[in-house]
C-alpha cells in the first residue's frame, strides 16, 4: 500500500513537471513569434507573463522563501490583477452596444459586439482619462475642473496582426463630432471608388455586396392583391406607397438577393433601387457646388495616403479640399504649400454602412484616417434585439 502511494505521488510529480515544461515552451514559442512578426510589445508582455508564472512554480530555494512571504505576496499579486485587467481594457478589447440601424440586417440595434484592438493594433490613450480606473484617480487629484476632453499626449498605436481590410467591419471615432461608430471598411489608402447606381466600383472592378446589405427599393405591380400575394411567396416586407400613377408601387429596404427575385418575377412591372428618397436632398461629402455626386452615383474619389503627393489646381480642391485644409491646421506654415502642391500625412479610408440608403457614413462625412480606427468588430456577444433570438447570434463571428 505504501509503495502505491509513493508511484502515485512520483506520477503526480511527474505530470506537474510535464505541465510546467509545456508551458515554458509556450511562453518560449510565443515570444519568439511575435519577436518574429515585429510585435515587439507583445513579445514583451508575454515575457512578463512568463517571468510571473517563473516566480510563482519554480521550485529554487529562493522563490519557494519568496513566495511564504505574504505580505508581499499578496499585495503584488492584488496589484498584478489590477494592472492586467487595465491591459486587457485598454489594448486588447472593447465591448459596444449598436444604437442604430445602419448596418442592419448584419448588425441590428441593441447587438452587443466585441471589438478586437489587436488587429490593427491597440490605439494608445490621448490622455489618463480614457485609461480605465487610472481615470477615477487623475480626477480626484485635478478636482472638479478637470479638462477630461484635454489630450495629454500625441497619437500613437502599437504594431498589430494585419493592416484595416476591405470589408472589415469597423469602429471608429466619427472625424467631426468624435462619437464612436461601427461600419463596414469598402476602400483603402490609394484605392479609387465609385457609386454607379448603387452599385459599389473599387479601382473600376465590381465588388461582391455584403450578404446582408439592404437598399431602399420600389416595385410595381398591376394590383394591391396580386402585390400582396407575390410578397408573401418570396418572403420580402414591404409597404403600399401612394402614387399618381396607375400601377401600385410598394416600397422598402430589402437586400440585392430579394431585389433581384423581383426583377425575375415575371408578374412584376419594374424592381429598382428608388431614387425618389428623402435622402437625396441631402448634400454629400465633399458637399462641393461643382461636383454633381449623391450617394447612388458617388465619385471616382481616390482615397488619399500617406505621401500622395497632388496639385493644387481647382479641380483638386473640390475633392480634396476638406481634407486639405483638415491636415494643414497640424502643420507649420511652411509645410501647408510646396510650390502649388500638398502631400498628405495620413492614410484615409472609405467606411459605409450596409444598410446603404441609411446610414451616415463617408458619403457625408469623409474618409476616415487611421488615427480615428479603434479596433475590428469580431463577434456578436449577444443581441438585445427581439428581430433574432439571443441564442441565435451568441458568439457568432461578424462577417
Amino acid at each position: 500500500m505504501i509503495i502505491l502511494n509513493l508511484l502515485n505521488k512520483s506520477k503526480s510529480l511527474t505530470n506537474k513537471e510535464n505541465l510546467k515544461k509545456a508551458m515554458h515552451f509556450v511562453f518560449l514559442l510565443t515570444t519568439m513569434v511575435h519577436l518574429l512578426i515585429g510585435m515587439f510589445w507583445m513579445a514583451v508582455l508575454f515575457s512578463v507573463v512568463w517571468l510571473i508564472f517563473w516566480m510563482f512554480t519554480s521550485q529554487t530555494k529562493v522563490m519557494v522563501r519568496f513566495r511564504k512571504i505574504s505580505y508581499l505576496v499578496y499585495p503584488m499579486l492584488f496589484i498584478g490583477i489590477l494592472l492586467a485587467a487595465i491591459t486587457f481594457k485598454t489594448l486588447f478589447f472593447g465591448i459596444y452596444t449598436i444604437p442604430s440601424g445602419s448596418m442592419e440586417r448584419t448588425i441590428v440595434p441593441g447587438d452587443i459586439v466585441w471589438v478586437n484592438n489587436l488587429t490593427y493594433g491597440p490605439r494608445l490613450p490621448y490622455s489618463p482619462y480614457e485609461i480605465s480606473w487610472i481615470n477615477i484617480l487623475v480626477w480626484l487629484y485635478e478636482g472638479k475642473g478637470a479638462d477630461i476632453k484635454k489630450r495629454w499626449w500625441n497619437y500613437n498605436r502599437l504594431k498589430g496582426y494585419s493592416s484595416p481590410k476591405r470589408g472589415d467591419i469597423t469602429v471608429f471615432n466619427h472625424p467631426h463630432i468624435g462619437i464612436v461608430l461601427i461600419k463596414r471598411i469598402v476602400a483603402l489608402p490609394g484605392d479609387t471608388l465609385q457609386i454607379v447606381k448603387g452599385q459599389l466600383l473599387i479601382n473600376g472592378l465590381e465588388q461582391t455586396r455584403p450578404q446582408n446589405s439592404i437598399f431602399y427599393s420600389k416595385a410595381r405591380f398591376i394590383n394591391r392583391n396580386q402585390a400582396y400575394v407575390i410578397l408573401d411567396s418570396l418572403h420580402i416586407n414591404m409597404f403600399q406607397k401612394e402614387t399618381l400613377q396607375q400601377e401600385i408601387q410598394f416600397n422598402g429596404h430589402i437586400t440585392h438577393a430579394e431585389l433581384q427575385a423581383l426583377k425575375q418575377h415575371p408578374q412584376v412591372i419594374e424592381a429598382s433601387i428608388d431614387p425618389c428618397r428623402p435622402d437625396t436632398a441631402f448634400s454629400v461629402y465633399p458637399h462641393s457646388e461643382h461636383l454633381n455626386w449623391n450617394i447612388d452615383n458617388y465619385g471616382p474619389y481616390m482615397l488619399p495616403f500617406k505621401g500622395m503627393v497632388i496639385e493644387k489646381n481647382p479641380e483638386n480642391l473640390w475633392v480634396y479640399g476638406p481634407l486639405i485644409d483638415h491636415e494643414a491646421q497640424f502643420r507649420p506654415e511652411s509645410e501647408r504649400d510646396s510650390c502649388g502642391h500638398f502631400r498628405f500625412y495620413n492614410d484615409y479610408y472609405f467606411i459605409m454602412g450596409d444598410n446603404f440608403h441609411d446610414s451616415e457614413d463617408s458619403r457625408y462625412f469623409g474618409p476616415v484616417k487611421e488615427e480615428l480606427l479603434i479596433g475590428k468588430g469580431s463577434f456578436f456577444l449577444y443581441s438585445k434585439s427581439n428581430k433574432k433570438s439571443m441564442l441565435s447570434r451568441f458568439l457568432r463571428k461578424l462577417k
